[in-house]
């Protein structure tokens, strides 16, 4: 409800009735009423706190006995405003999934053909796909069995009523593990009820609460730190990953004040927070490269961070500026790299999958030598598919093409 104040604050968290729910699916290993009150919190706190949404959908998940769930909107992309927050999936196979999946996808061509979706529908496996049907699929073939996803119980959020975008709250289970039953069918439909509620609110306050609850996920995916900070170089959100540098205390801190700052500054160069400060006080049009990054030391025997600071312009193409975000950080270990998957050299370059790991296995320091033993190949085949490799890459030289593959790939913490 809205106050006087101009704040928002979601209504108290409905009451439960914990013995009908202990009746109707509550399972003593999974959902103990301790851990149904705490899904609750997550959930109803992530109405007016986008942020709390990837934790909302881990605990639901969670809840089912499953590593992996997907909330999201199936008609509407993030980048067109939808949303799209996994559990237990990375960014990768989100990305393999729309570029390469997406018209393969039997089970939501299977949801399309249903026609209208009403909410609190809930379906699972073989009522969406038969599992011969799904087994045959090139979508479960080269897709869902790479990544350990065989079982679905999906739940019908929003079925596209008037101002409300269509949205499915889906876990997965592998092909071995048991398959869903009454008790799961019963729990989600109990579970979406308060994912509507909390989705609702947001999405009636304001949508693009619902793109940024999306974006903020997506961060979270990413390999590489990223630190959100608002006009006074504060932190106002860090990703999963920087959450991970910030936890090892080996050369990166947020301060009592809420800055980002470095334990100690690299050679004369000034520490992260005076660095970042500079930046917040300098004019637009003084900042230097993007590259002109501030090192920060880690502990003896370590390598360095990278961080690298840029404002956000008034309609920066995240749809983020304007709130309390002002300028963002990336933080990488240049020692972390993680080099591109083949399929991504060969659509780039029209490589043949040999030829992508031939590429692959020099941008990450072996010899002819030590390629051919790899791929179980004579060396004279690695130099021919060197030789058919450079023309299609345009490049002349073996360290050339190290170095644009290593351009490809991406930088982690």
């Amino acid at each position: 409800m809205h106050h006087t104040d101009g704040s928002f604050r979601f209504p108290a968290k409905p009451h439960i009735d914990l013995v009908v729910c202990m009746d109707a699916c509550l399972d003593p290993q999974h959902r103990d009423v301790a851990a149904l009150s705490a899904l609750l919190d997550r959930i109803y706190e992530a109405a007016i706190r986008p942020e709390h949404w990837p934790a909302a959908v881990e605990a639901a998940a969670h809840s089912f006995g499953c590593a992996k769930a997907l909330l999201f909107t199936p008609y509407l992309s993030p980048h067109s405003g939808g949303l799209a927050i996994p559990c237990g999936i990375s960014e990768e196979a989100l990305q393999l999934w729309a570029s390469s999946y997406i018209d393969h996808d039997v089970w939501s061509l299977a949801l399309a053909r249903r026609g209208p979706l009403r909410p609190g529908m809930v379906l699972l496996d073989e009522q969406m796909v038969p599992q011969a049907e799904l087994l045959e699929s090139k979508f479960y073939r080269e897709f869902l069995s790479t990544q350990g996803i065989g079982r679905v119980c999906a739940g019908i959020v929003f079925g596209n009523e008037p101002g409300l975008i269509a949205t499915s709250l889906v876990v997965f289970r592998d092909l071995d593990d048991p398959p869903f039953g009454d008790a799961d069918v019963e729990w989600m439909k109990w579970l979406i009820s308060h994912v509507s509620r909390s989705l609702g609110v947001m999405q009636r306050l304001d949508t693009m609460r619902l793109s940024q609850a999306s974006l903020l996920a997506s961060f979270d995916r990413l390999d590489f730190g990223v630190v959100l900070l608002d006009a006074a170089m504060r932190v106002a959100h860090v990703n999963a990953a920087a959450r991970t540098a910030l936890e090892r205390q080996d050369g990166l801190s947020i301060t009592v004040n809420r800055q980002l700052d470095s334990l100690a500054g690299f050679g004369r160069q000034p520490r992260l927070s005076q660095w970042l400060d500079a930046i917040r006080d300098m004019p637009l049009s003084r900042h230097t490269h993007f590259l002109d990054g501030c090192r920060v030391p880690r502990k003896a025997g370590q390598s360095h961070y990278v961080v690298q600071c840029s404002a956000l312009m008034a309609h920066d193409e995240w749809g983020i500026a304007g709130s309390d975000f002002h300028y963002v950080a990336f933080i990488t270990d240049p020692s972390a790299l993680r080099l591109p998957r083949a399929e991504r050299l060969m659509q780039l370059y029209e490589l043949t999958h040999m030829q992508a790991r031939v590429a692959l296995a020099f941008a990450g320091g072996a010899t002819y030598k030590d390629v051919a033993r790899s791929l179980a190949i004579s060396e004279e085949t690695v130099r021919s598919h060197v030789k058919e490799i450079y023309p299609k890459t345009r490049v002349h030289r073996q360290a050339d093409l190290v170095r644009l593959v290593l351009s490809l790939g991406q930088s982690g913490v």
